[in-house]
């Protein structure tokens, strides 16, 4: 299990826990505590149940949004049991591999697996959302007729009895089908459905599952291609698609117990779909022309433009510089501006265009993050997203007043920040500029919320700012704060100095496994000249 979990750690550290929530600070314990932290996952393994039953999982669930009303429910699992999950996948993902169906045969696009230990990567690079919708133009020019659905609910509806039996058709070794079903288990409240989004381990399981249907699919001569829920089905007539279509519906519901989505199943021309592919030629969905000749061209071009960037590569600094030269083929200012204008935006176009503004001039960066700033009425659905991209760059921008108008949002308690998730990114922004107005914004926010996620950012940016009074003060509640909390607490501990220190050593025996490696981690960062504690 060993080089299971280095791999889990080497993926998670580089590319995170999930693609929704903020990453946690023990992703960086991990990195740095490496071999510590995977003697403790091979103690939590050979005594399972024992440590299940003694250091339980604190997970954190929120709504993310969707669109402008809509939402859907992630769940950020307690750091070191999502490694110690993921590892134990990893130990199967292989077996999973090879009973799906081929890459060669071009049906089933999402999340190959073909780990790459150098990059941290897991799944295949070339099989992808891009590649799905590129063979599907292809079988769609081809065809006459194209189903397009995707399954309602799937990752709360998935069912765990059958994703148990989907494992025991595998025929490992060992006991990891039970440490696997046992975890979800937990993780769902004992619901015997439902797995969390976002993680790697979630996608490897959940393609195991749809595997079935796959096959059903192929068996049956149903012309088709998947990404993760979404199915494209394709006929030389609008019977032989329908029939594809009730095939499917009736496979999901009859073998999974899952229905596609109503409001999104369409029957459409081969001409059509293309015509309306995100990768093609799209009028209804592109942003509107605002005297911009090739506005509607060039953003097309950036959906198909995979934004691609490793920080950790040996090769960043002129992969970063290519990127950036790839970038400016596209006027991004104007895109930006072309969304803005409308009264609803496109929402995967603009999270592409936020995404970008990381990446050009600096001279262009202050308008386009004020302008991103300022509108977040228009951009409640991405949000999120823009508060990362504005820490991302902080250090480069007209910082006073985008901390006054995320501060002020914060304050009003907009609509923005009444979601968990986007008020978390703004702890986070707000913890990059130390002041009073700031401290007492987010003593008001620590007190108000429930959400575990923030009330640890916000200790760890007490910490930043060395605010010793208000940490000093929440020592003694220290036994009733969440693990999460507790883990940040140890780390902003050392703040208080010699009243850290005779607490830290008061506390000692009380302090879990994990909890001791956070403690010498802290104790040896902050030994290094002009560490701050990182948020």
């Amino acid at each position: 299990m060993r080089e299971h979990f280095q791999r889990a750690i080497k993926n998670i550290t580089i590319h995170g826990d999930t693609d929704i929530f903020p990453f946690p600070i023990e992703n960086l314990i991990f990195f740095d505590k490496n071999a510590e932290v995977i003697d403790l996952l091979l103690n939590l393994d050979s005594s399972f149940s024992g440590s299940l039953a003694t250091y339980p999982p604190s997970n954190y669930s929120a709504l993310t949004p969707v669109s402008y009303t809509g939402f859907r429910w992630a769940t950020q699992i307690d750091p070191l049991w999502n490694v110690y999950l993921l590892g134990v996948v990893l130990s199967i993902a292989d077996n999973i591999e090879k009973v799906r169906v081929p890459k060669g045969e071009k049906i089933v696009f999402s999340y190959r697996y073909e780990p790459n230990d150098a990059t941290g990567n897991l799944f295949d690079m070339d099989f992808n959302w891009r590649s799905f919708m590129e063979q599907s133009s292809l079988m769609a020019a081809e065809n006459d007729f194209v189903v397009s659905c995707d399954i309602s609910e799937f990752y709360s509806r998935l069912n765990h009895h059958r994703l148990e039996n989907a494992l025991k058709q595998l025929n490992v070794k060992g006991d990891q089908i039970f440490k696997i079903t046992t975890l979800l288990s937990n993780f769902s409240g004992t619901y015997s459905f439902g797995i969390p989004i976002g993680g790697p381990a979630a996608r490897i399981l959940s393609e195991l599952l749809l595997n079935q249907i796959d096959k059903l699919l192929r068996l049956e001569g149903i012309l088709f291609c998947r990404f993760a829920d979404d199915y494209h089905i394709f006929g030389k007539s609008y019977e032989e698609a329908f029939r594809g279509l009730v095939f499917l519906s009736e496979r999901l519901l009859i073998n999974q117990g899952l229905q596609l989505q109503k409001a999104k199943t369409k029957i459409m021309s081969g001409s059509e779909f293309i015509a309306t592919s995100p990768l093609g030629n799209n009028d209804d969905d592109a942003p509107a022309d605002q005297g911009i000749p090739d506005i509607k061209e060039q953003s097309q071009n950036l959906m198909r433009f995979a934004i691609r960037f490793d920080p950790y590569s040996p090769t960043a600094a002129g992969d970063y510089e290519a990127l950036r030269a790839e970038l400016e083929r596209f006027d991004i200012l104007s895109l930006l501006k072309s969304e803005l204008v409308k009264s609803r935006i496109h929402i995967s176009l603009s999270k592409k265009i936020v995404t970008a503004i990381r990446y050009i001039r600096e001279s262009q960066r202050d308008e386009a993050i004020l302008s991103l700033i300022a509108n977040e009425t228009l951009l409640y659905p991405i949000y999120s997203n823009v508060l990362w991209v504005v820490k991302a760059l902080y250090e480069e921008l007209a910082k006073a007043k985008v901390i006054e108008h995320v501060r002020k949002l914060v304050k009003e308690r907009s609509h923005a920040m009444q979601i968990d998730l986007t008020l978390s990114y703004a702890v986070r922004l707000l913890s990059c500029a130390a002041g009073p107005e700031n401290e007492e914004t987010l003593n008001r926010v620590f007190k108000e919320t429930s959400s575990i996620s923030i009330r640890r950012d916000i200790i760890l940016a007490m910490a930043r700012w060395k605010a010793w009074y208000w940490l000093s003060d929440l020592r003694g509640n220290f036994r009733t704060l969440s693990p999460a909390e507790r883990r940040a607490f140890l780390v902003a501990s050392y703040v208080l100095t010699d009243e850290g220190k005779h607490w830290r050593d008061h506390i000692k025996q009380e302090l879990s496994p994990f909890e001791l490696i956070v403690r010498s981690w802290a104790s040896e960062k902050v030994q290094a000249p002009g560490w701050s504690v990182p948020i």
